[in-house]
């Protein structure tokens, strides 16, 4: 499985202006926010109405502009499947679903200050009761809301209340019910990871489902090789390029383009079902790299690269049920060796949530240890999150 060409021009919408413009040199914070939403369980219990409007999917690209504005970042490009709709951000992504959206921004972003108005523009475009109910407190209850990152790397030049993850939290407990708290890893160590998750919504029935299984893998590098890191930073002239007409002279995503091929990152993968394939990615100047892969339509996997010299990190995130699109000739851990191989981290955490703690990815996970060449295992901890079970390890190279 590998792009061709023709991924270059069939965007569903580009912003040639901000690709030619778009200067990265004062970005420095890699670990990101990521954020998830599920409104409802599925696109099938979403409520039917007269409306001509009914999913996340209808909204325009204009309207998610303005939310994304108070995040502090802006699309690059969106690319569209049957199922979604992926954002290639000035700072990351933002996967769009029928029913539930991930949103992952990096730097000083603002993530949490746009969900007020998120609920606002769902409410007035789409007319969806979850965004009208409150309890007493005023407080939303969609289905499930995540939110995550690694602790940063340099807190205090966060904005306002993301420099502190209490902070964060309060924020969350004001618009959310039910929300609860974890800090994972060691307190005394400088690359923890934080989780807050709120209680499942089970007044929403879920009707059948399609039998996939719901896993998200995350890796998240710091520390890379000083040779890896080197295929991420090159020279443009920012100032010079004229914004174009057309995506080949697209400087920033063709050489995107040209970086996922050299480094075999639309390999990850064994794509034995011969699944659709989509891929947009763009490289910054002066250095850093971020690309959304679209499999079968609805999966996704996405990687963000600051290859900065002395807090240089990379971030691999996929949705990808590998062993149904490999027909069960490639596991996760196969996965987890193949990005390691690009970037030769340093040291990395790893997350896995699963609603199946017997499924063969958890089972492979847990009992990781000689797998993972030229690393050692530090931590392995386990959370029964009611619904979901997490698995969290960090690794350091031997």
């Amino acid at each position: 499985m590998t792009i061709i060409e023709k991924e270059l021009t069939n965007h569903s919408y580009i912003d040639h202006e901000l690709s030619a413009k778009l200067d990265s040199t004062e970005a420095f914070e890699g670990p990101e926010k990521l954020l998830e939403i599920w409104f409802y369980p599925s696109a099938k219990d979403i409520p039917q109405e007269s409306s001509s409007k009914s999913t996340l999917r209808d909204i325009e690209v204009a309207k998610w502009v303005e939310v994304l504005k108070l995040v502090k970042c802006e699309v690059l490009s969106v690319r569209s499947t049957n199922s979604m709709d992926a954002f290639l951000l000035s700072e990351s992504s933002l996967f769009v679903y029928d029913h539930k959206i991930t949103l992952k921004t990096c730097g000083t972003t603002t993530t949490l200050f746009c969900l007020q108005r998120l609920f606002d523009v769902i409410d007035a475009e789409l007319g969806w009761d979850v965004c009208k109910n409150k309890d007493k407190e005023g407080r939303y209850h969609p289905y499930k809301v995540f939110y995550s990152r690694r602790c940063f790397m340099f807190p205090l030049k966060q904005r306002s209340i993301h420099k502190n993850w209490a902070n964060e939290i309060e924020f969350l407990n004001k618009l959310f019910c039910h929300g609860r708290s974890y800090l994972v890893g060691r307190n005394d160590e400088s690359n923890h990871w934080n989780l807050y998750v709120t209680e499942t919504n089970k007044s929403m029935a879920q009707k059948l489902s399609d039998g996939d299984p719901d896993e998200t893998l995350e890796i998240l590098m710091t520390g890379l090789s000083h040779e890896r890191a080197q295929q991420f930073i090159y020279t443009r002239d920012v100032n010079g390029q004229q914004a174009s007409k057309n995506s080949e002279e697209d400087e920033g995503h063709t050489l995107g383009f040209k970086i996922t091929k050299e480094t075999s990152l639309d390999c990850v993968y064994s794509n034995n079902t011969n699944s659709s394939f989509h891929h947009d990615a763009f490289a910054f100047t002066p250095c850093g790299y971020s690309a959304n892969m679209m499999m079968d339509e609805k999966y996704y996997y996405t990687l963000h690269v600051t290859p900065e010299k002395g807090w240089s990190y990379a971030s691999f995130e996929s949705n990808v049920p590998v062993s149904k699109i490999s027909e069960n000739k490639q596991d996760n851990v196969q996965v987890v060796n193949h990005v390691l191989k690009v970037f030769q981290p340093h040291d990395f955490c790893l997350t896995f949530f699963t609603k199946d703690v017997w499924s063969e990815s958890f089972g492979k996970f847990m009992n990781v240890g000689e797998q993972v060449p030229g690393y050692t295992r530090k931590d392995r901890i386990i959370y029964d999150l009611e619904d979901y079970q997490l698995l969290y390890m960090r690794f350091e190279r031997v």
